[in-house]
């Protein structure tokens, strides 16, 4: 019986893509935040009468919400685009359009609540 033994073997496969922190497009991120600065403004009022007539819970509660469905939507969108055909614009501008979307309403929960609930917590004063 007589074994040979190849040295080197096979070869890695070269990795096709760089690593996501290089992949981030910054300008379409900044853009997009821009974009979406406007269209906060109106959530953030709601969110805003909803904390001071309300309570802060349901403020959270009212942010929470939409945001995790925008957030699923956001996802399934650029699935969506990433796995269409290069020509095809439609998939690319609806998740254009959901990202614009979850930006808008980031900020405004982010505008809105984190500032009055550490307020709420670290002093219990009620402004």
């Amino acid at each position: 019986m007589t074994v040979h033994i190849a040295p080197g073997g096979q070869q890695d496969p070269p990795n096709p893509d760089p690593p996501w922190w290089a992949r981030i497009r910054w300008g379409y991120h900044l853009a997009t935040i821009l974009l979406a600065l406007p269209l906060s403004g109106p959530w953030a009022r709601v969110l805003a009468d909803v904390r001071d007539t309300e309570s802060l819970a349901g403020a959270w509660v009212m942010a929470v919400i939409p945001l995790t469905g925008l957030a699923v939507w956001d996802n399934a969108c650029w699935i969506r685009a990433a796995c269409a055909h290069t020509d095809l614009w439609e998939p690319r501008i609806r998740a254009a359009l959901s990202r614009l979307l979850l930006w808008a309403a980031v900020i405004a929960t982010a505008l809105t609540l984190p500032i009055v609930t550490l307020v709420y917590a670290m002093t219990g004063v009620h402004i």
